[in-house]
């Protein structure tokens, strides 16, 4: 991850992925967006075919350019969505439909949630943003490592899939290693619960089960998506999330 500025010089624009502020003359924020290729998206703005006539004005009044290169495209938008939060530039109309989650771990099972709060008996996986591509990666999961099925008190018909499946309360502390490997992206476990939701979606596909098909298609985008790297954004004690200070007191003094 690294900080650099330029006076609208976008043959100096990195390339990858990450956050990009654009500010007016008195070094104000006017925009604040992210890019799986920053040097792509930053001259798109003024490319002779961009049409976001909402935009327009705001190009017109761009003096500097920020950017902020981060390990990956979610690393970056979650450097978005902080900076968005704090500094509220005046063109970005909204923070998006995106919200920041966390995955919560007990025996019970995987919860994609809003609060980030300890609990007894439980793990807190992220923070990750996107409510749904982080919902379908925890359901593929836990469909992987069904420890929910390894628990005591069980239904009758939980009962009958977890003998159809071979589980037993012994299976328990291997299904929770399992998901804890998912959930901190070790690149073997997510590679095995990315085939076998390819598997699955292409027996739903063959089918003709193609709202099944397309449900599977979801958790392997939202299983890529989580498996990013991202080292910026964590939970804090006091139930809430933070991006630690990526930008150095270069970007600070300009922000002031």
């Amino acid at each position: 991850m690294a900080l650099e500025t330029c006076a609208i010089d976008l043959a100096t624009i990195p390339s990858g992925p990450g956050a990009y502020v654009f500010l007016d003359r008195r070094e104000r924020p006017l925009y604040i967006g992210r890019a799986s290729d920053l040097r792509q998206r930053v001259r798109s703005y003024w490319h002779a075919s961009f049409d976001r006539p909402g935009l327009r004005g705001m190009v017109r009044r761009v003096r500097r350019v920020l950017t902020v290169v981060a390990a990956s495209e979610h690393e970056g938008a979650l450097i978005e969505r902080a900076l968005i939060e704090r500094y509220d530039p005046p063109f970005n109309r909204i923070y998006g439909t995106e919200s920041v989650v966390g995955i919560r771990m007990t025996d019970e099972g995987l919860q994609t949630v809003h609060e980030f709060g300890a609990t007894p008996g439980a793990r807190l996986f992220g923070p990750y943003l996107g409510w749904s591509p982080t919902l379908a990666a925890s359901r593929a999961i836990a469909r992987a490592f069904p420890i929910h099925l390894a628990r005591q008190g069980l239904t009758s018909v939980e009962r009958d899939l977890a003998r159809k499946r071979g589980i037993t309360e012994r299976d328990r502390d291997s299904l929770r290693d399992g998901i804890v490997a998912a959930l901190e992206r070790d690149a073997a476990v997510l590679a095995t619960v990315i085939r076998e939701a390819e598997t699955a979606r292409d027996q739903a596909s063959a089918l003709s089960m193609y709202e099944r098909a397309a449900e599977h298609h979801a958790e392997i985008a939202g299983l890529q998506w989580i498996a990013q790297p991202q080292s910026v954004a964590s939970f804090t004690e006091a139930g809430g999330w933070l991006v630690r200070d990526v930008l150095g007191e270069k970007l600070r003094t300009l922000l002031l």
